[in-house]
């Protein structure tokens, strides 16, 4: 495992940042990831290493956060996603929208989140995932909305990540650790969605291990 940097790209501004953003890469002895059927089609047919099996190792070289914007550029995995996932476009909560139209949605929500990403304050941006009775939080909704032809909807990628307060400096840091495309209710009610809970547990283990901070300063968040 290896932590990938983000922003800012200058190292004397990261050395004096007092928020950073970093995102993980497993190695070959990482984590096995959970994926639908067509993450596992696209990667054999369209990997763009010329790998045909479903190793997942060069596509981390990035770390989490540039093999999800890799991925949700293709629109070949999408068409086959959103394909499979028609049941729940064809709903009141998503308007009852086409593929076609899901795919239109998400590339419009994918360039907000890679621009908010960018150029947002990072305490802003990323909220607890679960809450905490014990602490004040002051953005409570990560799920924001966006105008697309005059008509406000939910943002459905979800960017799963780690805070964590640097021991000895007081450094606040994030880890993107995965994310998904969540059409459901509940992450417990799609297998790859609920498995980057553990993800992040991992990273979690990996930052206690190598004594980079200690648990109670350690929170799971999420955009």
């Amino acid at each position: 495992m290896k932590l990938v940097k983000l922003r800012p790209k200058k190292r004397i501004k990261r050395i004096k940042a007092k928020v950073a953003l970093y995102t993980v890469a497993f190695d070959d002895l990482g984590e096995q990831r959970l994926r639908d059927s067509s993450f596992s089609s696209f990667c054999k047919e369209f990997c763009p290493y010329g790998t045909v099996r479903d190793c997942m190792i060069q596509c981390d070289e990035d770390g989490e956060y540039g093999r999800l914007l890799y991925l949700w550029e293709q629109q070949g995995y999408l068409f086959t996603f959103f394909t499979n996932q028609k049941d729940k476009l064809s709903t009141d909560r998503y308007g009852h929208i086409t593929v076609q139209e899901a795919l239109r949605r998400h590339a419009v929500l994918l360039n907000e989140i890679r621009r908010r990403i960018a150029t947002d304050d990072l305490e802003r941006l990323f909220v607890p995932l679960h809450e905490n009775p014990n602490k004040a939080v002051k953005w409570p909704d990560s799920k924001f909305k966006i105008k697309y032809r005059d008509i406000e909807y939910e943002n459905w990628i979800r960017i799963y990540a780690v805070r964590f307060v640097e021991e000895g400096t007081g450094k606040i840091n994030y880890i993107i650790t995965g994310g998904g495309i969540k059409l459901v209710e509940k992450m417990s009610d799609f297998a790859p969605l609920q498995y980057e809970e553990r993800k992040q547990e991992k990273v979690i283990q990996y930052l206690i291990d190598n004594e980079y901070t200690t648990r109670d300063k350690i929170e799971t968040v999420i955009i």
